[in-house]
Order: structure tokens, then C-alpha cells, then sequence
């Protein structure tokens, strides 16, 4: 087994950083030697380190006041009382008053993580502020894949870890536990709003197709389904946007693609997916819009007329999709240069598909 030994400690910008786990006090921080020849300089003989690039931020600080929570010896405890001149604070655990010495406390702990991989295991010794949550935990654990449609699986004590947030005394994590990881693709959802389909749609050079939405929880969202073509002349082309905000009129959307979809034999396949480089993560109760920007031609040549695509009707203003996600539905407004043709009930952007 490859064993990797780290250690997440603040440094002295507040930002937790990633050091090299040794068992001096001196580690130092975890850097390329590119980035160690290139990211120090000096100033009148002294050496400016730059952040390194595996700084993470946490809203959990160190605290060490009367009442916060802290780890000792004897386990998790509250602090009672903090002597500075002694370098002393005294804890109750387990119903028990002790005195301890300031080196014998802490506000993190060091967590064990076996990751199971393709040709074995690795593990890494990582420390969480004491206060770190489940979610924050598996939020940092995910964040280190690369590829962004990959999701990691904690599992403690033969059990997944829940997404909860739950602190670690709840959890019952202390310094001997190990934590197992999974990763593994991310189960690609869907959530419909329409419950008809019909024909007859038409694009227009001034017109637009937009539906803005929120979910009661963090999802990712990977794209959105358009209706295709209803004819087999006819190709639908343009671009799709995800923008934050009910109203995108001149938001830099957070993820842009452009669009071709041509007429498809199957009569059952009218939906056609429209998926973005990357899937941006739309926190639970934020608003976000989905915009298309669609046009048609002709396979004849010029611009079509008339109606040349398909479009949902009947549609719900809140749908619950796969993986229990809830999506609330509300019509955007139209942009200063082209009016808005879909709404709640009717329209265009038919799916959206997330990672959870």
C-alpha cells in the first residue's frame, strides 16, 4: 500500500494549507519545485513565499474560548476556563474537570483517509478543524478529483457516510478513525417540467427561450434538454448559456455552448441533450437561468418558416427529479433586444440534467 502522509494546518494568513506530514513542528508547505523556484522572491534579504496553489479555505477558525469545543487526550470537551499565564486550559470531558497543558489540546484532528483505487489502495492523513461538518468534509475530499463529473463515496464504520452537518464529536470521528473513499463516475439525473409534447414551435432572430430555476439542494448541473427539429429539412443551431440570477440580461453566463441539431429518425427521440464543458454547481436556493439563443435553417438552403421543432405544454412549476432533487420553475423575463418565448407552462428547455 502507498502510504501518503499530509497535513492541513493554517498558515499565517489564516488559510489552511497543505503540508508535508513529519513529526517536527517545522513542516513545510507542499509545492512543485517549479512552483518553489518560481513562486519565491526576495526583498532586501528576506524570502515572500506566494500562497501555494493547494490553500483551501474553511469558515471554521481556531477558537479557544470559554464554552468551545476542543480535543484532549481524553477525548472531545468544552473549555471551561483559559489560564495564558500558565499555558494552561482547563476541559470538562465526560462530565470530569481537567486541567490540561496547552500542547496537550487541539482544535483539529488528524483523520485517516484509505482511498480504494484501480490496482490498490493509498492512504492520506489529513487534519479537520474539529467543527468541520460531514458535507464539508466529502466537499473537500471531491473538490481533489480532477475530473469534475467524479464523485466520492465516504464510508465509516461499514457505513456511508451521511452528508449531514454534523460536526465530528457527533460523527464520532476522532484521531484513530479511518475513513474509506470511493470514487467513482456521478450518477448522471434528469428532471422533466413538461408533461405533453406538441409541434409546432417556431424560432425567431428576436426571440429567446429561457426558464429560470433553484433546487433545494447542491446539485451540478452538466446541461439541458432542447426539443429538436419536427422536420426533416430543418437544423436547429445557436447557444445555450447558465447564468446566475432570474433576470440574465447582461450576466456573464457560467457556462456557454454552441448548438447544432438535426432532425433524428426515431419519432420517440424528439429531446436532444445539450451538455457544457463542465458542470457548474448551483447551490440550494440559489436562482439560476437557462437560456437558448436558437435559430433555424433550412438543410435547402436560407432560413425556414413556420413551425419547425416541438415544445412542452402542461408544464408544473415545481418537479421533483431523479435523486429526490426539487427544482421550483419560474418564467424569466425578456431580455432588452429579444423576447422571452418560454415560460412555466409552455416552451423550450424541457430537462435539466445534474450530478448530485
Amino acid at each position: 500500500m502507498e502510504s501518503e502522509s499530509r497535513l492541513w494546518k493554517l498558515n499565517d494568513r489564516d488559510q489552511w494549507e497543505l503540508y508535508n506530514h513529519v513529526e517536527a513542528l517545522d513542516a513545510q508547505p507542499l509545492a512543485s519545485k517549479k512552483n518553489k523556484e518560481s513562486e519565491s522572491t526576495e526583498k532586501e534579504g528576506t524570502k515572500t513565499q506566494k500562497p501555494s496553489s493547494q490553500v483551501f479555505y474553511l469558515t471554521k477558525t481556531k477558537q479557544e474560548v470559554k464554552g468551545s469545543l476542543i480535543y484532549t487526550p481524553k477525548g472531545y470537551g468544552i473549555i471551561q476556563n483559559i489560564m495564558p499565564e500558565k499555558n494552561m486550559i482547563t476541559v470538562k470531558v465526560n462530565n470530569e474537570i481537567i486541567d490540561f497543558e496547552r500542547s496537550e489540546v487541539a482544535n483539529e484532528i488528524m483523520i485517516e483517509f484509505i482511498y480504494a483505487e484501480m490496482g490498490g489502495k493509498r492512504s492520506e492523513r489529513i487534519a479537520f478543524p474539529i467543527q468541520s461538518s460531514a458535507k464539508e468534509i466529502a466537499e473537500r475530499i471531491t473538490s481533489q478529483n480532477e475530473d469534475p463529473t467524479l464523485m466520492s463515496r465516504l464510508f465509516f464504520k461499514g457505513k456511508e457516510l451521511p452528508l449531514s452537518n454534523d460536526n465530528l464529536e457527533k460523527l464520532g470521528i476522532d484521531p484513530t478513525s479511518k475513513i474509506l473513499v470511493l470514487t467513482k463516475l456521478g450518477k448522471f439525473y434528469s428532471a422533466n417540467r413538461f408533461k405533453q409534447v406538441l409541434t409546432g414551435w417556431s424560432y425567431g432572430t428576436h426571440t429567446m427561450e429561457a426558464i429560470a430555476f433553484s433546487v433545494n439542494k447542491d446539485v451540478r448541473v452538466a446541461g439541458i434538454g432542447l426539443y429538436g427539429p419536427s422536420q426533416m429539412h430543418i437544423t436547429l443551431f445557436g447557444t445555450v448559456k447558465l447564468a446566475q440570477g432570474e433576470n440574465p440580461d447582461g450576466v456573464e453566463p457560467a457556462a456557454s455552448v454552441e448548438v447544432e441539431m438535426k432532425y433524428l429518425l426515431d419519432p420517440n427521440e424528439k429531446i436532444q441533450k445539450v451538455m457544457f464543458d463542465k458542470p457548474v454547481l448551483i447551490k440550494g436556493g440559489e436562482v439560476w437561468s437557462a437560456i437558448a439563443e436558437i435559430q433555424n435553417k433550412s438543410t435547402n438552403g436560407g432560413f425556414a418558416f413556420g413551425g419547425c421543432s416541438h415544445y412542452g405544454n402542461m408544464g408544473n412549476a415545481t418537479v421533483i427529479g431523479e435523486g429526490d432533487v426539487t427544482f421550483t420553475f419560474k418564467t424569466c423575463m425578456s431580455s432588452g433586444t429579444k423576447m422571452n418565448q418560454t415560460s412555466v407552462y409552455s416552451g423550450q428547455i424541457p430537462e435539466i440534467y445534474y450530478y448530485i
